[in-house]
Protein backbone atom coordinates (compact mmCIF):
# COMPACT_ATOMS: atom_id res chain seq x y z
CA UNK A 1 0.00 0.00 0.00
CA UNK A 2 1.61 3.42 -1.09
CA UNK A 3 1.59 6.40 0.95
CA UNK A 4 -1.24 7.98 -0.93
CA UNK A 5 -3.72 4.98 -0.34
CA UNK A 6 -2.74 5.67 3.39
CA UNK A 7 -3.39 8.92 3.33
CA UNK A 8 -6.81 8.33 1.80
CA UNK A 9 -7.41 5.40 4.42
CA UNK A 10 -6.64 7.87 6.76
CA UNK A 11 -8.87 10.56 6.14
CA UNK A 12 -11.53 8.08 5.44
CA UNK A 13 -11.48 6.74 8.77
CA UNK A 14 -11.02 10.78 10.06
CA UNK A 15 -14.58 11.19 7.83
CA UNK A 16 -16.39 8.17 9.66
CA UNK A 17 -15.54 9.07 13.06
CA UNK A 18 -16.40 12.34 12.82
CA UNK A 19 -19.76 10.79 12.02
CA UNK A 20 -19.81 8.70 15.06
CA UNK A 21 -21.83 8.50 17.81
CA UNK A 22 -18.47 8.32 19.79
CA UNK A 23 -15.75 10.72 18.72
CA UNK A 24 -12.42 12.23 19.99
CA UNK A 25 -13.78 15.70 20.96
CA UNK A 26 -16.52 14.41 22.93
CA UNK A 27 -14.03 12.03 24.56
CA UNK A 28 -12.11 14.57 25.63
CA UNK A 29 -15.05 16.51 26.70
CA UNK A 30 -16.17 13.46 28.81
CA UNK A 31 -13.10 13.16 30.28
CA UNK A 32 -12.55 17.09 31.83
CA UNK A 33 -15.94 16.31 32.74
CA UNK A 34 -14.54 13.45 34.89
CA UNK A 35 -11.13 15.16 35.87
CA UNK A 36 -13.48 18.05 36.91
CA UNK A 37 -15.45 16.69 39.29
CA UNK A 38 -12.01 14.76 40.59
CA UNK A 39 -10.92 18.10 41.76
CA UNK A 40 -13.60 19.02 43.24
CA UNK A 41 -13.80 15.61 45.28
CA UNK A 42 -10.00 16.23 46.42
CA UNK A 43 -10.42 19.81 47.28
CA UNK A 44 -13.69 19.27 49.29
CA UNK A 45 -11.88 16.06 51.00
CA UNK A 46 -9.01 18.57 51.62
CA UNK A 47 -11.04 20.76 53.14
CA UNK A 48 -13.28 18.44 55.40
CA UNK A 49 -9.68 16.58 56.69
CA UNK A 50 -8.00 20.43 57.35
CA UNK A 51 -5.74 19.67 54.36
CA UNK A 52 -5.21 15.91 54.87
CA UNK A 53 -4.21 16.31 58.42
CA UNK A 54 -7.25 15.42 60.32
CA UNK A 55 -6.53 11.58 61.68
CA UNK A 56 -10.29 11.45 62.39
CA UNK A 57 -10.64 10.88 58.50
CA UNK A 58 -9.20 8.50 56.54
CA UNK A 59 -6.50 10.52 53.80
CA UNK A 60 -5.50 9.03 50.04
CA UNK A 61 -2.78 6.85 49.86
CA UNK A 62 -4.30 4.13 52.29
CA UNK A 63 -2.44 1.36 49.69
CA UNK A 64 0.45 3.19 49.58
CA UNK A 65 0.66 3.79 53.61
CA UNK A 66 1.52 -0.02 53.50
CA UNK A 67 4.64 -0.06 50.69
CA UNK A 68 6.26 2.58 52.95
CA UNK A 69 5.27 1.35 56.54
CA UNK A 70 7.14 -2.01 55.07
CA UNK A 71 9.86 0.54 53.84
CA UNK A 72 10.34 2.40 57.44
CA UNK A 73 10.52 -1.65 58.82
CA UNK A 74 12.68 -2.84 56.78
CA UNK A 75 15.03 0.10 56.83
CA UNK A 76 14.43 0.44 60.60
CA UNK A 77 14.13 -2.80 61.76
CA UNK A 78 14.83 -6.00 59.57
CA UNK A 79 12.65 -6.87 56.46
CA UNK A 80 11.22 -9.79 57.57
CA UNK A 81 9.22 -7.63 59.92
CA UNK A 82 7.24 -6.06 57.11
CA UNK A 83 5.29 -9.35 57.26
CA UNK A 84 4.50 -9.30 60.67
CA UNK A 85 0.81 -8.39 60.25
CA UNK A 86 0.54 -7.17 63.91
CA UNK A 87 3.93 -4.83 64.18
CA UNK A 88 3.42 -3.38 60.36
CA UNK A 89 -0.73 -2.54 61.35
CA UNK A 90 1.25 -0.42 64.36
CA UNK A 91 3.25 1.54 61.74
CA UNK A 92 0.26 2.13 59.34
CA UNK A 93 -1.43 3.04 62.56
CA UNK A 94 0.92 5.47 63.78
CA UNK A 95 2.35 6.92 60.29
CA UNK A 96 -0.20 5.99 57.70
CA UNK A 97 -3.45 7.31 55.99
CA UNK A 98 -6.13 5.59 58.28
CA UNK A 99 -8.37 7.63 60.59
CA UNK A 100 -7.77 6.64 64.45
CA UNK A 101 -9.58 4.00 65.49
CA UNK A 102 -10.30 1.89 62.04
CA UNK A 103 -10.29 -1.45 62.19
CA UNK A 104 -9.31 -2.52 58.95
CA UNK A 105 -6.50 -4.77 58.53
CA UNK A 106 -3.99 -3.63 55.46
CA UNK A 107 -1.04 -6.19 55.60
CA UNK A 108 1.75 -6.45 53.58
CA UNK A 109 1.19 -9.43 50.75
CA UNK A 110 4.15 -8.59 48.52
CA UNK A 111 6.59 -10.46 47.59
CA UNK A 112 10.16 -9.57 48.76
CA UNK A 113 10.89 -8.15 45.21
CA UNK A 114 8.44 -5.85 46.15
CA UNK A 115 10.24 -5.16 49.42
CA UNK A 116 13.70 -4.52 47.58
CA UNK A 117 11.79 -1.87 45.03
CA UNK A 118 10.00 0.04 48.08
CA UNK A 119 12.69 -0.09 50.06
CA UNK A 120 14.22 3.66 49.30
CA UNK A 121 10.36 4.72 49.88
CA UNK A 122 10.64 5.53 53.73
CA UNK A 123 13.81 7.76 53.46
CA UNK A 124 11.21 10.22 52.14
CA UNK A 125 8.19 11.80 54.43
CA UNK A 126 5.01 9.65 53.44
CA UNK A 127 3.38 12.77 51.79
CA UNK A 128 5.92 13.59 49.78
CA UNK A 129 7.21 9.66 49.03
CA UNK A 130 3.31 9.08 47.97
CA UNK A 131 3.06 11.94 45.24
CA UNK A 132 6.61 11.09 44.01
CA UNK A 133 5.41 7.40 43.22
CA UNK A 134 2.52 8.82 41.54
CA UNK A 135 3.56 10.71 39.73
CA UNK A 136 6.10 8.88 38.74
CA UNK A 137 3.50 5.90 37.90
CA UNK A 138 1.26 8.44 35.79
CA UNK A 139 4.43 9.52 33.50
CA UNK A 140 5.43 5.72 32.80
CA UNK A 141 2.01 5.14 32.28
CA UNK A 142 1.15 7.64 29.81
CA UNK A 143 4.38 6.91 27.75
CA UNK A 144 2.82 3.00 27.21
CA UNK A 145 -0.16 3.80 26.25
CA UNK A 146 1.49 6.67 24.56
CA UNK A 147 3.53 3.85 22.63
CA UNK A 148 0.47 2.08 21.94
CA UNK A 149 -1.42 4.81 20.23
CA UNK A 150 1.43 6.36 18.50
CA UNK A 151 4.49 8.29 19.28
CA UNK A 152 3.24 11.91 20.40
CA UNK A 153 -0.23 11.49 20.14
CA UNK A 154 -0.95 11.38 23.54
CA UNK A 155 -0.52 14.91 24.30
CA UNK A 156 -0.73 16.28 20.55
CA UNK A 157 -3.95 14.99 20.25
CA UNK A 158 -5.06 15.48 23.74
CA UNK A 159 -5.31 11.90 24.45
CA UNK A 160 -4.02 12.07 28.31
CA UNK A 161 -7.47 13.63 29.43
CA UNK A 162 -9.53 10.11 28.78
CA UNK A 163 -6.08 8.84 30.10
CA UNK A 164 -5.96 10.64 33.61
CA UNK A 165 -9.19 11.39 33.64
CA UNK A 166 -10.23 7.12 33.43
CA UNK A 167 -11.66 5.69 36.63
CA UNK A 168 -8.82 3.22 37.23
CA UNK A 169 -5.90 5.66 36.87
CA UNK A 170 -8.01 8.39 39.47
CA UNK A 171 -8.80 4.91 41.82
CA UNK A 172 -5.10 4.14 41.86
CA UNK A 173 -3.90 7.22 42.52
CA UNK A 174 -6.23 7.96 44.91
CA UNK A 175 -5.02 4.31 46.88
CA UNK A 176 -1.59 5.05 45.50
CA UNK A 177 -1.56 1.67 44.35
CA UNK A 178 1.06 0.07 41.37
CA UNK A 179 -1.34 -1.01 39.25
CA UNK A 180 0.10 1.66 37.06
CA UNK A 181 3.39 1.17 37.09
CA UNK A 182 2.53 -3.38 36.71
CA UNK A 183 0.79 -2.23 33.76
CA UNK A 184 2.82 0.08 31.86
CA UNK A 185 5.56 -2.78 32.29
CA UNK A 186 3.61 -4.99 30.49
CA UNK A 187 2.94 -2.47 27.89
CA UNK A 188 6.21 -1.23 27.93
CA UNK A 189 7.42 -4.57 27.23
CA UNK A 190 5.41 -4.89 23.77
CA UNK A 191 6.56 -1.99 22.49
CA UNK A 192 10.09 -2.86 22.91
CA UNK A 193 10.10 -6.19 21.96
CA UNK A 194 10.61 -5.44 17.90
CA UNK A 195 13.05 -3.27 18.57
CA UNK A 196 14.89 -4.22 22.14
CA UNK A 197 14.30 -7.74 22.95
CA UNK A 198 16.79 -7.72 25.94
CA UNK A 199 15.15 -4.38 27.16
CA UNK A 200 11.55 -5.76 26.82
CA UNK A 201 12.75 -9.17 28.50
CA UNK A 202 13.91 -7.04 31.53
CA UNK A 203 10.43 -5.21 31.93
CA UNK A 204 9.11 -8.37 32.17
CA UNK A 205 11.17 -10.33 34.75
CA UNK A 206 10.77 -7.01 36.85
CA UNK A 207 6.75 -8.18 36.86
CA UNK A 208 8.40 -10.60 39.56
CA UNK A 209 6.63 -7.55 41.81
CA UNK A 210 3.30 -9.02 41.29
CA UNK A 211 3.84 -12.79 39.31
CA UNK A 212 0.00 -13.51 39.30
CA UNK A 213 -0.35 -10.43 36.56
CA UNK A 214 2.82 -12.15 34.47
CA UNK A 215 1.52 -16.04 33.67
CA UNK A 216 0.80 -15.16 30.15
CA UNK A 217 4.27 -13.57 29.48
CA UNK A 218 5.71 -16.61 28.72
CA UNK A 219 2.64 -17.68 26.37
CA UNK A 220 3.34 -14.70 24.54
CA UNK A 221 7.19 -15.13 23.80
CA UNK A 222 7.18 -18.10 22.79
CA UNK A 223 3.98 -18.24 20.78
CA UNK A 224 5.31 -15.14 19.07
CA UNK A 225 8.78 -16.71 18.91
CA UNK A 226 10.68 -14.52 21.00
CA UNK A 227 13.51 -16.12 22.51
CA UNK A 228 15.94 -13.76 23.61
CA UNK A 229 13.45 -11.61 25.65
CA UNK A 230 12.02 -14.84 27.28
CA UNK A 231 15.67 -15.94 28.17
CA UNK A 232 16.03 -11.88 29.00
CA UNK A 233 13.14 -12.00 31.18
CA UNK A 234 13.79 -15.55 32.86
CA UNK A 235 17.30 -13.95 33.98
CA UNK A 236 16.11 -10.81 34.99
CA UNK A 237 13.69 -12.57 37.43
CA UNK A 238 16.07 -15.24 38.34
CA UNK A 239 18.68 -11.51 39.88
CA UNK A 240 16.02 -9.76 40.62
CA UNK A 241 15.02 -12.33 42.94
CA UNK A 242 18.09 -13.30 44.44
CA UNK A 243 19.05 -9.76 44.91
CA UNK A 244 15.52 -9.26 46.57
CA UNK A 245 17.15 -12.18 49.02
CA UNK A 246 20.78 -11.04 49.21
CA UNK A 247 19.22 -7.58 50.75
CA UNK A 248 15.78 -8.67 52.84
CA UNK A 249 17.14 -12.01 53.82
CA UNK A 250 16.00 -15.60 53.14
CA UNK A 251 13.90 -15.65 56.37
CA UNK A 252 11.12 -13.42 53.43
CA UNK A 253 10.14 -16.64 51.58
CA UNK A 254 7.83 -18.40 54.31
CA UNK A 255 7.11 -15.21 55.60
CA UNK A 256 5.81 -14.22 52.03
CA UNK A 257 4.37 -17.94 51.63
CA UNK A 258 2.35 -17.48 54.83
CA UNK A 259 1.06 -13.78 53.39
CA UNK A 260 -0.25 -15.93 50.57
CA UNK A 261 -2.19 -18.49 52.90
CA UNK A 262 -3.63 -15.37 54.48
CA UNK A 263 -4.84 -13.49 51.25
CA UNK A 264 -6.48 -17.21 50.20
CA UNK A 265 -8.01 -17.59 52.88
CA UNK A 266 -9.17 -13.98 53.96
CA UNK A 267 -9.40 -12.19 50.16
CA UNK A 268 -9.62 -14.80 47.54
CA UNK A 269 -12.15 -17.44 49.23
CA UNK A 270 -13.58 -15.09 50.95
CA UNK A 271 -15.85 -13.11 52.71
CA UNK A 272 -18.07 -12.66 50.28
CA UNK A 273 -18.25 -9.04 50.52
CA UNK A 274 -14.64 -8.74 49.13
CA UNK A 275 -15.60 -10.81 45.85
CA UNK A 276 -18.24 -7.77 44.48
CA UNK A 277 -15.55 -5.78 43.70
CA UNK A 278 -12.66 -8.00 42.61
CA UNK A 279 -13.07 -8.92 38.82
CA UNK A 280 -11.81 -11.91 38.59
CA UNK A 281 -13.51 -15.37 37.06
CA UNK A 282 -13.12 -16.61 40.44
CA UNK A 283 -14.96 -14.27 42.17
CA UNK A 284 -17.72 -14.39 39.98
CA UNK A 285 -17.76 -18.21 40.09
CA UNK A 286 -18.27 -17.63 44.11
CA UNK A 287 -20.85 -14.96 43.83
CA UNK A 288 -22.56 -17.65 41.30
CA UNK A 289 -22.88 -20.12 43.87
CA UNK A 290 -20.33 -22.34 43.02
CA UNK A 291 -17.92 -23.85 45.82
CA UNK A 292 -14.22 -23.40 45.78
CA UNK A 293 -13.29 -26.35 43.68
CA UNK A 294 -15.76 -26.35 41.01
CA UNK A 295 -14.74 -22.22 40.85
CA UNK A 296 -10.75 -22.85 40.58
CA UNK A 297 -11.88 -25.27 37.53
CA UNK A 298 -13.96 -22.50 36.17
CA UNK A 299 -10.99 -20.15 36.57
CA UNK A 300 -8.80 -22.69 35.24
CA UNK A 301 -10.70 -22.96 32.07
CA UNK A 302 -10.80 -19.15 31.97
CA UNK A 303 -7.08 -19.52 32.27
CA UNK A 304 -6.58 -21.92 29.69
CA UNK A 305 -8.84 -19.75 27.14
CA UNK A 306 -7.22 -16.28 27.84
CA UNK A 307 -3.87 -18.59 27.34
CA UNK A 308 -5.36 -19.66 23.74
CA UNK A 309 -5.96 -16.62 23.03
CA UNK A 310 -2.61 -15.08 23.14
CA UNK A 311 -1.40 -17.75 21.42
CA UNK A 312 -3.15 -17.13 18.68
CA UNK A 313 -2.87 -13.51 18.08
CA UNK A 314 1.17 -12.98 18.99
CA UNK A 315 1.86 -15.93 16.87
CA UNK A 316 -0.47 -14.28 13.87
CA UNK A 317 0.43 -10.67 13.83
CA UNK A 318 3.19 -8.47 15.17
CA UNK A 319 1.35 -5.57 15.49
CA UNK A 320 1.74 -4.09 18.82
CA UNK A 321 -1.52 -2.66 19.42
CA UNK A 322 -3.37 -5.85 19.01
CA UNK A 323 -0.80 -7.65 20.81
CA UNK A 324 -0.86 -5.14 24.18
CA UNK A 325 -4.82 -5.39 24.13
CA UNK A 326 -4.90 -9.35 24.49
CA UNK A 327 -2.36 -9.45 26.10
CA UNK A 328 -4.08 -7.65 28.93
CA UNK A 329 -7.11 -8.57 28.68
CA UNK A 330 -5.84 -12.38 29.06
CA UNK A 331 -3.86 -11.48 32.22
CA UNK A 332 -6.55 -10.37 33.91
CA UNK A 333 -8.74 -13.21 32.93
CA UNK A 334 -5.73 -15.61 34.08
CA UNK A 335 -5.19 -14.67 37.88
CA UNK A 336 -7.54 -15.56 40.28
CA UNK A 337 -7.03 -12.22 42.19
CA UNK A 338 -7.00 -8.77 40.65
CA UNK A 339 -8.51 -6.24 42.24
CA UNK A 340 -10.91 -3.04 41.36
CA UNK A 341 -7.55 -0.71 41.13
CA UNK A 342 -5.70 -2.91 38.97
CA UNK A 343 -7.81 -2.27 35.69
CA UNK A 344 -5.17 -0.18 34.76
CA UNK A 345 -4.38 -3.21 32.79
CA UNK A 346 -7.81 -3.05 31.25
CA UNK A 347 -6.76 0.52 30.08
CA UNK A 348 -3.40 -0.87 28.28
CA UNK A 349 -6.17 -3.35 26.41
CA UNK A 350 -8.42 -0.41 25.41
CA UNK A 351 -5.47 1.57 24.08
CA UNK A 352 -4.22 -1.32 22.32
CA UNK A 353 -7.69 -1.56 20.32
CA UNK A 354 -7.97 2.39 19.95
CA UNK A 355 -4.30 2.07 18.27
CA UNK A 356 -5.23 -0.65 16.24
CA UNK A 357 -8.26 1.19 15.21
CA UNK A 358 -6.71 4.50 14.35
CA UNK A 359 -5.70 2.63 11.49
CA UNK A 360 -8.31 0.55 11.01
CA UNK A 361 -11.45 1.60 12.56
CA UNK A 362 -13.91 0.65 15.17
CA UNK A 363 -17.40 -0.26 15.03
CA UNK A 364 -19.89 1.43 17.57
CA UNK A 365 -20.39 -1.95 19.26
CA UNK A 366 -16.34 -1.59 19.91
CA UNK A 367 -16.84 1.91 21.06
CA UNK A 368 -19.30 1.09 23.34
CA UNK A 369 -17.43 -1.85 24.74
CA UNK A 370 -14.54 0.49 25.27
CA UNK A 371 -16.82 3.00 27.08
CA UNK A 372 -18.23 -0.14 29.33
CA UNK A 373 -14.47 -0.87 30.07
CA UNK A 374 -13.45 2.79 31.31
CA UNK A 375 -16.51 3.32 33.71
CA UNK A 376 -15.77 -0.54 35.08
CA UNK A 377 -13.92 0.36 37.68
CA UNK A 378 -16.19 2.82 39.39
CA UNK A 379 -18.69 0.05 39.01
CA UNK A 380 -16.06 -2.16 40.35
CA UNK A 381 -15.56 0.30 43.50
CA UNK A 382 -19.09 0.46 44.24
CA UNK A 383 -20.07 -2.70 43.86
CA UNK A 384 -19.51 -4.06 47.58
CA UNK A 385 -22.36 -1.69 48.41
CA UNK A 386 -24.46 -2.48 45.40
CA UNK A 387 -24.59 -6.26 45.52
CA UNK A 388 -24.55 -6.65 41.60
CA UNK A 389 -23.40 -10.01 39.82
CA UNK A 390 -19.55 -9.64 38.86
CA UNK A 391 -18.81 -8.31 35.55
CA UNK A 392 -15.81 -7.33 35.33
CA UNK A 393 -14.51 -11.39 33.54
CA UNK A 394 -16.94 -10.35 30.75
CA UNK A 395 -15.93 -7.19 30.31
CA UNK A 396 -12.29 -8.85 30.11
CA UNK A 397 -13.19 -11.46 27.62
CA UNK A 398 -15.05 -9.61 25.12
CA UNK A 399 -11.81 -7.21 25.06
CA UNK A 400 -10.06 -10.28 24.57
CA UNK A 401 -12.47 -11.57 21.74
CA UNK A 402 -12.11 -8.16 19.90
CA UNK A 403 -8.38 -8.82 19.56
CA UNK A 404 -9.03 -12.35 18.36
CA UNK A 405 -11.59 -11.15 16.07
CA UNK A 406 -9.45 -8.22 14.39
CA UNK A 407 -6.75 -10.34 14.34
CA UNK A 408 -8.19 -13.05 12.08
CA UNK A 409 -10.33 -10.42 10.15
CA UNK A 410 -6.40 -8.74 9.67
CA UNK A 411 -5.01 -12.35 8.05
CA UNK A 412 -8.24 -13.25 6.12
CA UNK A 413 -10.21 -15.33 7.93
CA UNK A 414 -14.18 -15.05 7.83
CA UNK A 415 -15.49 -13.26 10.64
CA UNK A 416 -19.27 -12.07 11.36
CA UNK A 417 -19.79 -8.57 11.34
CA UNK A 418 -20.32 -6.88 14.11
CA UNK A 419 -21.34 -3.50 13.14
CA UNK A 420 -20.31 -0.90 10.63
CA UNK A 421 -16.66 -0.11 10.77
CA UNK A 422 -16.86 3.91 11.81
Amino acid sequence: MNQESVSLSAERHDEKARRAWLDLDRVRVYSGVVLTLFGLLMATWAWYSNGFTDGNVSRPGTDFSVFWSASYLALTEVPVHAYDVARHLEVVSAYGTLQHGSNIVLPWLYPPTFLLMVLPLALFPLALSYLLFMVGSCYVYLRAIGCLLGAGSVMRRGLWLPILGSPAVIISAILGQNSMLTAALAAGAACLLGRRPVASGVLIGLLAIKPQLALLMPVALIAGRHVGALLSAVATAAIFVAASLAVCGWETIPAFMQSVDWARQNLVEGPLHGWYGMPSVLAAAQLAGLDAAPAYAVQGTAALAAAASVAYVWSHTREVPLRAAVLAAGALLATPYVRHYELTWMGISMAGLVGDGIRHGLSGRERALLVVAWLLPLFEHANPLMGMPQIGPVVSALLMIVSVRRTMARIGFPVVPVGPST
